[in-house]
Formats: structure tokens, C-alpha cells, sequence
């Protein structure tokens, strides 16, 4: 079995055993499992729940309120004046996971703004899903992209997740490691448009990562945020986890003149669609099959390590606040994410599928178990 493999399989047995075979399993399982919500699946260990069985955010009063701004006049506004704009041959670097949001937006932008001349970007990890690799590489040639992939050394990465995966903020592996993951992308992305004059950057987050993850409102980076220098990621000082003999792929935005600082745009954002709408459009467009394009396999290879190192230092996985918060607004399915997180529960405590896994995880990152709190108990 190849290093890549056992991660995919045991995402693709995950997968399977929570459609197929957890909803029995859990027939007798569930005893061991902690509450959650009745409405939005949210874990009691996150947010306590009431005699109706109902969390904090759910029992919130829930008066009328206004609908979302549509963005969307706005943004194509924005994108219509930057086409053929670049100094370059390329106007937006468009931000390329090889899941299915950054597949839907290329495809979207391709239609709706024919004129704006893309450069397709993949960051490599070295962490990265064959299922999104494979995803790339086939669509980079469906589509006709111009493509572009950076890749860090794996000691750079190796040295960012081993120290964040032992300095856990209050979001646990969710507000530390995949957080500082979605930040040196942003910021390679920011270094690489600099250097290209290209005056876009277009970035597949959707409205609730915008505003939970990056802390801002509608769908484009202040210009402010965008000429600053970082000096910390999730949190963390970066001279803390980095020495002067390390490379700085981080952002220095002061170093740049003004004219060659991108906009950062989130299109999803002002789009404000649900999950399942993008899941069936790009499949609709014979761009993914849904064994293509869940999360669960085209995420990096780490998400299961994450996941069971917070449940067993926290009870619950850091990742369930996003997606139970889709769930009360009427943006993701109910019954699929309590399975899943319901799973999870249990197989970080037995186990089931993921142990081999999160072992050769751990080892890639010279980490044992016992240092991340991990102690499985099939």
C-alpha cells in the first residue's frame, strides 16, 4: 500500500460505512455517543443542551430578519472592470483545490465572464487528496486552464502542522492546523499575484467560512488587510514556529507598491449558495460525480488526524461549528452531518478505519499518539 493510499481508503471505507452501515451500527453504539442537537447536530461537549434537547445558537431567539445582500451585481461589477486589466497575460489567479467549490467558481467565472483571462493556482501541501490531485490534473486539461502548482518543502509543512497540532487554539485542529493551511495559501497566492501583476485573486471560501473563519463581512478582503504585513498564523507568533534559516512564503504586503496588491475576492461568498447546489451543479456539468468531489476525499490528508485529536482533547471535532451552523441556515443536510460527525465520535475512540491512518499521519510528522492526546480504545 502506498503512502497516499491508506489516508484515501480509509476516507473512502469512512465514507461508505457512515451512508451504508452507521445508521444500524448506531443502534447500538449510540449509548456511547454524547448528545446533540436536535436541530442542528451540534455535539453537547460544544454548546450544552436544554430539556428539548436544543444547543445555545438554537435556543437563541429568532426574530424576523432581513434577507442576505445579493452581492453578486456587485462582484461582476468588479470582475467585468478587471478583465484584461493584468500587466500580464492573466487578470485573476483563481484558487484551484481541485474540490468541488473551486470547480464550481472556474467553471461559473469561464461562463459568466468570458473576457477575464484566469491563471488557474494549486497550493500542494504535501499533504494533498489523489482525489483532488487527480480532479486537477483532469479538469486542468477539460477546461483548457493555464495552471499553476507551488509546492513547500515537506519540512516547511511538517514544521507548521506538527506545531500546530500541539499548540491547539479554542477551535482545536480546525482553528489551528487546517486554518494555518487556508492562510499560507491565501498568502502564496498574494506573493504569486504580486510578482505576476495580476490584480485579482479569486478565492472558493464561502460566506460562512468569510465570516466565521477570516472574521469579515461580504465578499472582499479589506485593502487595508491586504497591504499588511503577517506576523502571526491562527493565533501563533510566527517567529515562534519558524527561525531566520526558514523560507517566509508569508505575506509582507508593505514590501509591495499598491498597484501590484491584489483584491482578494471570495465569489462564493456574494453567491451565497448552499452545498448541495454546488455538489449537483458541477456533477450536472459532467465535472465531478459525487465520488469525486465529497469533502471527505478531497480534503487533505490530514482532516482525519484533526478530527481525532479533537474529539479525544475535546469531545468533539472542531470542524462541526461551521458546518452545524450550514445546518441552522438551511445550508447543509441535517442527517447527513450528524451522521458523520456521530462517526467520527465513535471511530476516534475505537479506532474503526481511521487508526491506521492517523498512525501513518503522525509518523510523517514525527508524532507519536501520546504527544496529541490520542489513546485509542477499539
Amino acid at each position: 500500500m502506498s503512502d497516499a493510499s491508506a489516508p484515501l481508503r480509509a476516507a473512502r471505507l469512512f465514507e461508505f460505512y457512515v451512508h451504508r452501515v452507521w445508521p444500524l451500527h448506531r443502534l447500538w453504539a449510540g449509548r456511547r455517543l454524547s448528545r446533540r442537537c436536535r436541530r442542528c447536530a451540534l455535539s453537547e461537549r460544544a454548546a450544552p443542551l436544554d430539556a428539548e434537547g436544543l444547543c445555545a445558537p438554537c435556543r437563541a431567539p429568532s426574530g424576523p430578519t432581513a434577507p442576505p445582500p445579493d452581492d453578486t451585481p456587485r462582484l461582476n461589477e468588479i470582475i467585468s472592470a478587471h478583465a484584461g486589466r493584468g500587466t500580464g497575460p492573466h487578470d485573476a489567479l483563481v484558487l484551484f483545490s481541485g474540490g468541488k467549490d473551486s470547480v464550481y467558481m472556474i467553471r461559473r467565472l469561464r461562463d459568466e465572464h468570458p473576457r477575464l483571462r484566469l491563471l488557474a493556482f494549486t497550493h500542494d501541501n504535501t499533504f494533498m487528496s489523489p482525489v483532488a490531485r487527480d480532479n486537477i490534473d483532469r479538469l486542468v486539461r477539460r477546461l483548457d486552464l493555464d495552471h499553476v502548482t507551488l509546492r513547500p518543502t515537506r519540512a516547511f509543512m511538517k514544521k507548521l502542522f506538527r506545531y500546530g497540532l500541539t499548540h491547539l487554539n479554542e477551535n482545536g485542529g480546525y482553528g489551528t492546523v487546517d486554518f494555518s493551511d487556508g492562510e499560507l495559501l491565501l498568502d502564496t497566492a498574494r506573493g504569486l499575484a504580486a510578482e505576476k501583476g495580476i490584480p485579482l485573486i479569486l478565492c472558493g471560501y464561502s460566506r460562512l467560512q468569510v465570516e466565521g473563519g477570516l472574521g469579515l463581512r461580504g465578499f472582499e478582503s479589506p485593502a487595508e488587510r491586504e497591504r499588511s504585513d503577517r506576523t502571526h498564523v491562527a493565533g501563533l507568533p510566527l517567529k515562534d514556529i519558524f527561525g531566520p534559516e526558514d523560507p517566509h512564503p508569508w505575506w509582507r504586503g508593505s514590501r509591495w507598491p499598491a498597484d501590484r496588491v491584489a483584491r482578494l475576492l471570495f465569489p462564493l461568498a456574494a453567491w451565497n449558495l448552499d452545498e448541495s447546489a454546488v455538489r449537483d451543479q458541477v456533477a450536472a456539468w459532467g465535472l465531478l460525480s459525487p465520488r469525486q468531489n465529497s469533502p471527505v476525499v478531497t480534503n487533505h490528508q490530514l482532516i482525519p488526524l484533526l478530527g481525532v485529536v479533537d474529539v479525544h482533547q475535546r469531545g468533539y471535532s472542531g470542524f462541526e461549528i461551521e458546518f452545524c451552523r450550514m445546518i441552522r441556515e438551511g445550508k447543509a443536510p441535517y442527517a447527513h452531518w450528524r451522521r458523520v460527525f456521530e462517526f467520527l465520535e465513535h471511530t476516534s475512540r475505537t479506532g474503526l478505519f481511521l487508526k491506521p491512518a492517523v498512525i501513518e499521519t503522525l509518523r510523517a510528522l514525527d508524532l507519536s499518539a501520546a504527544e496529541v492526546g490520542i489513546n485509542f480504545h477499539p
